[in-house]
């Protein structure tokens, strides 16, 4: 079964073949035809199609909800619902960076596919920083043994993790800087030298932090607030 997003490009290559898609009103039937989505008009079945403008939001997401799509469960495009954008726009975010369901934090929500892929690239070393509680007392040992990378088993496969930073700021509570994100990786790094995270929330990434966000809202960003955050360049 293909992914939504797969789906959609193949829907899309066939629409092509299929001598559905106009450029300038001149039937298309390479899908390697280069046109200006700027310029050209482009239609499908005679309607046009509409270019979605790149969006940027960042989320305080709260526990509970998944960051990808699901028609069982409660998920953070519950919660897209309230913008006020119209429904492709918000068809077209994703998340960049996924929280697990029992995390809260900031979560970048955009359609801008180089900026995910850069944020996404382990090799960017973009610092991601959680607050996590344990239901353990903190043990300096051991927090110098995870701060020098540890051995993971994460989706059936053996997972040196980078080094890290972590500060103690309570006997159970720390702040836990990483520059990699595999699935449930704090979690998994605790549990690893015989504590457990009870709550873990993610403030930052990079330079663009959660500041004032409550649980649950939704902040719309310029592309240059977003992309300076992480002094990129064009």
């Amino acid at each position: 079964m293909k992914s939504g997003r797969f789906r959609k490009i193949y829907d899309c290559i066939e629409a092509i073949k299929n001598g559905k898609v106009t450029v300038n009103n001149e039937v298309i039937t390479n899908t390697s035809y280069f046109f200006n989505p700027k310029k050209d008009l482009i239609k499908r079945d005679n309607e046009r199609i509409k270019t979605v403008s790149k969006l940027y939001f960042i989320m305080n997401k709260p526990a509970g909800y998944l960051s990808q799509k699901s028609n069982e469960e409660k998920t953070i495009y519950d919660l897209l619902k309230k913008l006020s954008l119209p429904a492709e726009s918000i068809q077209s975010l994703h998340a960049v960076g996924r929280l697990d369901k029992d995390t809260e934090g900031l979560l970048i929500l955009t359609n801008d596919g180089k900026l995910s892929n850069i944020l996404m690239d382990p090799e960017s070393e973009i610092i991601k920083k959680y607050y996590a509680i344990l239901e353990k007392p903190v043990d300096k040992n051991k927090i110098n043994i995870l701060e020098k990378g540890i051995e993971l088993e994460i989706d059936y496969e053996k997972y040196e993790t980078r080094p890290c930073k972590i500060k103690i700021v309570a006997e159970k509570e720390v702040y836990i800087s990483i520059s990699e994100g595999k699935k449930r990786q704090i979690r998994k790094m605790f549990e690893a030298v015989g504590n457990k995270v009870a709550y873990l929330k993610r403030v930052s990434i990079g330079g663009l932090s959660l500041g004032n966000l409550k649980t649950g809202e939704i902040k719309e960003l310029t592309r240059e607030d977003i992309y300076s955050k992480f002094l990129m360049k064009d």
